[in-house]
């Protein structure tokens, strides 16, 4: 395993040079689960002199849920990147719905059609092993990006490391928590890889903080709906609560409707990870105390980069992405980035 270090002034840079034109993936729902064959990308002709004649290669691209900010941000970012394939390959997208089952099935169905890669973002690291060891014995290319699967290596994987940003933002958030905090923390899916890491990260500082009192835990599955009704309870059930701690920024949001509809603004500190256009505006704006960037850019760059590779015969390593701490203090280079990649207008 490699690891990647990644720049904020890389990221600049190459986002200056994205592509205005989007084409590929189309936006198919769990009743679509059999991917098409007729959505495809563009190439760079720079690219095309060294792939092989012949039809495109067939890559699907899973996205775990199409209400999930960051995994939608990486779905976007593969759309735009995949113009630069077109000779080698064509991609098509799918929604899991935040579903195992679903995901398994398309799984299984891109390889019945015939796809000759799959790209996925996992629900669940136990659920579609089955299913992925079935595609690489056939011969099928599986590359899991934001996440991994207890596949013994069957599968490739692109991450940053959970744990890594729990611990990463934890760290910072108690250099500013109240004398004897008392702490909520909103989690994501149960038996997430994700979810799980971050829990950890969080609970391993959080454990080794004098005065520090964890006084609720619940599952909010990365919605900001439902973390708001989670924290609408919590602030009748738990009065004198002062942070909340969100395995994800779309779960920190929510906390702080639910907190700004109980009159609470400014009295309960907030936290979450992923860093997206709108946590770095609510870290601007005062509201959010900080988040963890981790960078669809790199994740949708590298999935079809290590298909294309692979196409070639050529195989990558499993790789884990670098995740940067974004607090009030430098949150205005995360705005640009987002600017930049056109998620801030």
């Amino acid at each position: 395993m490699k690891k990647v270090s990644k720049k904020l002034l890389s990221v600049l840079l190459g986002v200056m040079f994205l592509a205005s034109t989007l084409v590929g993936c189309g936006g198919k729902t769990q009743d679509d689960a059999k991917p098409a064959e007729t959505e495809t990308t563009t190439k760079t002709a720079e690219a095309a002199k060294d792939e092989p004649s012949g039809s495109p290669k067939k890559v699907a691209f899973i996205c775990k849920s199409y209400t999930d900010t960051f995994c939608v941000w990486v779905k976007d970012e593969i759309e735009k990147k995949a113009v630069d394939y077109k000779d080698q390959f064509t991609v098509d997208c799918l929604d899991s719905k935040n579903t195992s089952s679903t995901q398994i099935e398309q799984i299984e169905n891109c390889v019945a059609s015939g796809y000759d890669a799959i790209i996925f973002q996992q629900v669940d690291a136990e659920a579609p092993v089955e299913a992925v060891k079935a595609a690489v014995n056939k011969g099928i290319k599986v590359i899991v990006t934001t996440g991994s699967i207890n596949d013994g290596g069957a599968s490739t994987y692109i991450d940053a490391d959970p744990v890594q940003q729990g611990s990463l933002l934890a760290e910072y958030a108690v250099s500013k928590f109240p004398e004897n905090a008392k702490v909520a923390i909103l989690q994501g899916p149960a038996g997430n890889f994700h979810a799980n890491g971050r829990e950890e990260g969080f609970k391993k500082v959080l454990g080794a903080t004098k005065g520090v009192e964890i006084v609720a835990e619940e599952i909010g599955e990365w919605q900001k709906d439902k973390a708001m009704t989670i924290v609408q309870n919590w602030l009748v059930a738990y009065p004198d609560l002062g942070v909340i701690m969100a395995h994800n920024d779309d779960m920190a949001l929510g906390a702080i409707e639910a907190i700004k509809m109980a009159g609470k603004e400014g009295k309960i500190q907030v936290y979450g990870i992923d860093a997206t256009a709108a946590g770095c505006q609510a870290i601007q704006a005062g509201t959010l105390g900080a988040s963890v960037f981790q960078n669809a850019v790199d994740y949708a760059d590298l999935a079809l980069e290590y298909a294309s590779a692979h196409f070639k015969g050529e195989e990558k390593e499993s790789t884990r992405i670098d995740s940067e701490l974004v607090t009030p203090e430098n949150v205005a280079d995360y705005i640009e980035i987002h600017k930049q990649l056109g998620n801030i207008k």
